[in-house]
C-alpha cells in the first residue's frame, strides 16, 4: 500500500471520528462518550498532521495539504484535499 493511499484512509476514519464527537456533542448526548470521542479524536488529529507533514517533507504531498489539515475544519480539511489530489493524480494518468 502507498503512503498516498494508507493517509488517504486514515484521514477518512479521522473524517468519521470528528463526525460522530460532532453528532454526540450537537445531540447533547452522554458527556463520557464525549469526553471519549474528544480524546480520541484528539490524538487521531495528531497523528493525521504528523503523517501529513512527513508526507510532505517526502513530496508525496503539496504543502497548502497541510494547511488544510490543520484547519478548524481538521480531517475534513484533509479528506477533500487528499481526493482533489487523488482525482488530479487520476485524470493526469488517463490522458
Amino acid at each position: 500500500m502507498s503512503y498516498f493511499r494508507a493517509v488517504r484512509i486514515y484521514s477518512a476514519l479521522e473524517s468519521l471520528l470528528f463526525a460522530a464527537l460532532l453528532v454526540v456533542w450537537i445531540g447533547g448526548m452522554s458527556k463520557h462518550t464525549q469526553e471519549l470521542l474528544g480524546w480520541a479524536h484528539g490524538i487521531a488529529w495528531i497523528g493525521l498532521c504528523t503523517a501529513v507533514a512527513v508526507g510532505c517533507r517526502r513530496g508525496v504531498f503539496p504543502w497548502p495539504l497541510l494547511a488544510a489539515t490543520v484547519s478548524p475544519i481538521g480531517p475534513f480539511g484533509s479528506s477533500t484535499g487528499l481526493e482533489l489530489l487523488r482525482r488530479g493524480r487520476v485524470s493526469a494518468e488517463t490522458s
